[in-house]
């Protein structure tokens, strides 16, 4: 029985549905819950078992710590085994690289036919998984895993094993070239701090030279260095007085004996006659010549003595003594002249005719003195001329000690000038020798990690798994795509459903009618439908039934004798 509510402009809502309302609405709406599920069911097989399978193989690579412990040799490669596998893992799944992988191996032949290259590169990159690192042994080790993926299980094998060998490959190279590159940046450092080191050395050499004896720590030097020449000018103004003393004595000494031989040659000189019958010499004759050579010797004596004092303290170049040595060589002559007349006087006697001649004679006496004042005169000479170099000597010593003073003054006073740049470059050289220092130590360093990483001593990469052949695909999983396909028929089924019964306002029971008439329901006459059309609308419903499931079937045994067939 079936009415439809009077058509009115007021909305009323709807009834409470139970169980025995909503068993009614499967059974109206059978053909509509069934319908999408079957469809649900036979789309989700043929997809199921069109889908080619995907087999996985996988590898694992650990991490092997390096041979010699880090305390001994630290490492040069600052970058953490993580960061380096995400570095690795960049270059590996490069353009590149995948390219030259798919045509080694002819990888993803019918999509590089009907899809660009970039495409296809794409695609393996999402085919290629990379895990994170995992500890392994206890925590002692670390360890990775390679995954690729593709239809074919043994290619798939054969990939896995390239980009696992390429991932070790990579971290030598990568580790390597990082050693190498900290050793070149390290030892372009440290000759530039070696240039450093030596620019400032020579500047602060080249200030030293420049600035010596006006340095900081020479100024105590220069404190004894002054001291010193203050006592000896004090020395050298006692010696000046001292000899300029000694002077004025020996010229009152001269001319006292100067004096004497005035007053000896102011005396009456003695007279002698003598005749022309004697048959020898008069006094005039031998015996002077005697007295003159007497007198010669003593004083060539007395210039030989004054000759040799001079002689040493000066050079024979001085003037003075060359003008001695002039005075001795004259007097050598005048003897040497004395000794020839001596000679001829014996070989040639005077005649004795000659007439007695009455002369003036000298008193030998007198001469004897007048001869030792000379050679004292002569003596008292050379000491003041002595004295008088002495003395110009003290003053020229006098002279240089007050300019060697004047200059160590004059370096003691630029000291605190020159303290602050010597102090400022001594700074700057300590500053750059310890980083020079530093520097050498890291290049030292360095050099021994890098000749670890060239001998592989180091953190390398070593196969923990190699890669698996896989025997059962891992995608897709068809129970679960066929499963899902039914149950979102069934969803699909269950929602158009319900949108029938939403839009379909007539009332369907008695309950319908009690719930939105309010009248009370004394009886219900069924509805009287022609057997016939009633038969043959249940046929055609199991005819289209049976097709659909006949068709479903077809559709899904076709789909399962393909996958065996290519499989196989």
């Amino acid at each position: 029985m079936q009415a439809t509510l009077p058509q009115q402009n007021f909305s009323f809502s709807r009834r409470a549905l139970d169980l025995e309302d909503y068993l009614a609405i499967m059974r109206r709406n059978v053909t509509w819950i069934l319908a999408p599920a079957l469809a649900g069911l036979v789309i989700s097989v043929v997809t199921a078992y069109l889908w080619p399978d995907t087999y996985r193989s996988e590898a694992r690579i650990r991490v092997v710590p390096p041979a010699v412990p880090e305390r001994l040799v630290p490492t040069n490669v600052n970058m953490q085994m993580s960061e380096r596998v995400n570095s690795m893992t960049q270059t590996i799944l490069s353009r590149n690289t995948l390219t030259n992988i798919i045509q080694t191996y002819d990888l993803y032949r019918k999509d590089r036919t009907r899809m660009p290259m970039e495409d296809v590169i794409e695609m393996m990159r999402k085919s290629v998984t990379i895990g994170n690192l995992t500890e392994v042994n206890q925590g002692r080790n670390a360890a990775f895993r390679i995954t690729f993926d593709y239809d074919n299980r043994y290619i798939a094998q054969k990939v896995t094993r390239d980009l696992m060998t390429r991932f070790i490959d990579e971290n030598i190279r990568e580790r390597h070239n990082q050693a190498q590159q900290t050793t070149q940046f390290l030892r372009e450092q440290y000759d530039q701090a070696r240039a450093e080191v030596d620019a400032i050395e020579q500047r602060l050499t080249q200030y030293k030279t420049a600035n010596a004896g006006r340095l900081p720590d020479q100024l105590t030097g220069n404190l004894q260095m002054a001291g010193v020449l203050e006592a000896r000018m004090s020395g050298l103004t006692s010696s000046v007085s001292r000899a300029n003393q000694e002077k004025t004595v020996l010229d009152a000494e001269l001319r006292g004996l100067r004096d004497r031989i005035n007053k000896i040659n102011q005396l009456p000189s003695e007279t002698y006659t003598t005749s022309g019958g004697g048959g020898g010499a008069g006094p005039s004759g031998g015996n002077d010549i005697d007295d003159q050579l007497q007198r010669i010797d003593r004083e060539q004596q007395q210039l030989q003595r004054a000759l040799d004092v001079m002689l040493e303290q000066y050079k024979p170049e001085y003037p003075d003594v060359q003008r001695l040595q002039a005075r001795l060589n004259a007097v050598k002559k005048e003897r040497d002249s004395l000794l020839n007349r001596k000679l001829s006087v014996k070989d040639h006697p005077a005649p004795s005719s000659a007439p007695a001649v009455q002369a003036a004679r000298p008193n030998p006496a007198r001469m004897r003195e007048v001869v030792d004042l000379e050679q004292q005169i002569t003596r008292v000479q050379a000491q003041i001329k002595a004295k008088e170099m002495e003395v110009e000597r003290y003053i020229r010593d006098q002279g240089d000690a007050n300019r060697r003073l004047a200059d160590v003054e004059s370096r003691m006073s630029m000291v605190p000038i020159g303290a602050q740049q010597l102090e400022q470059l001594t700074r700057d050289y300590d500053t750059a020798k310890r980083r020079y220092d530093d520097l050498k130590q890291r290049v030292a360093a360095s050099e021994m990690a890098s000749e670890l990483e060239q001998r592989k001593q180091g953190e390398t990469l070593e196969v923990l798994d190699l890669p698996s052949l896989p025997e059962s695909p891992t995608s897709p999983t068809r129970p679960l795509i066929i499963g899902g396909g039914l149950i979102f028929g069934l969803i699909v089924g269950a929602a158009l459903s319900a949108v029938r019964e939403l839009r379909d306002t007539s009332l369907k029971s008695l309950k319908d009618i009690r719930a939105y008439t309010q009248f009370n329901v004394l009886g219900s006459v069924p509805l009287l439908e022609n057997d016939l059309v009633v038969r043959r609308r249940k046929r055609l419903s199991m005819l289209a039934w049976t097709t659909a499931c006949v068709l479903s079937v077809l559709i899904m045994g076709a789909a399962v004798f393909y996958y065996r067939s290519t499989k196989m």
